[in-house]
């Protein structure tokens, strides 16, 4: 072979790479492998792991395997029934949006759940001080002397700006609909 033709020979691949580049499918895709080639590199990285430790993995795996057969036969009737996780787990399944819509909530919020905590704690702490006290409130005029206590003051007021409130939203829901 002459020199001419060794290097018409190498270029022959240069110019399929070259003209292949020159195709927009191909050009963009190329263009979407550089942008993601962190990512890929990540997914390559990762894969490579699970790939060394394929055999710990699955050792991991034959003995939950073992240890769920070992269960089932040893203490069946200290373990859920293969019927009563399927029942347990199409229950999950259909409460996920109920739960998933509370925990998006307001609902959720650790101003929430602080102030249901010191509801609660209140509503517990005046029950059993209404028990043990014999708490009554007889007629208007003992409505009247009790009004004249500041915390009584101060809880109707947080009761009544509770019932402004509930308003309020009551309303904003009744014109939605």
């Amino acid at each position: 072979m002459c020199e001419t033709d060794t290097q018409s020979h190498i270029h022959e691949p240069v110019d399929a790479v070259l003209e292949r580049l020159n195709d927009p499918g191909v050009a963009a895709s190329l263009v979407t492998l550089l942008d993601n080639a962190e990512l890929m590199s990540t997914l390559v990285l990762g894969l490579s792991g699970l790939l060394e430790r394929g055999d710990l993995i699955l050792d991991a795996v034959a003995e939950s395997v073992n240890d769920v057969k070992t269960a089932a036969t040893e203490g069946a009737d200290s373990y859920p029934s293969i019927p009563e996780l399927t029942r347990l787990a199409k229950q999950s399944q259909e409460a996920l949006p109920l739960l998933t819509s509370i925990l998006d909530s307001s609902m959720a919020s650790p101003e929430t759940v602080q102030l249901l905590g010191t509801m609660t704690d209140a509503a517990t702490e005046g029950v059993a001080r209404a028990q043990s006290q014999g708490t009554q409130v007889k007629g208007v005029r003992g409505a009247l002397k009790a009004l004249k206590d500041p915390e009584v003051q101060h809880g109707l007021g947080v009761l009544l700006e509770i019932a402004k409130s509930i308003g309020q939203k009551y309303n904003t829901q009744a014109s939605k609909a």
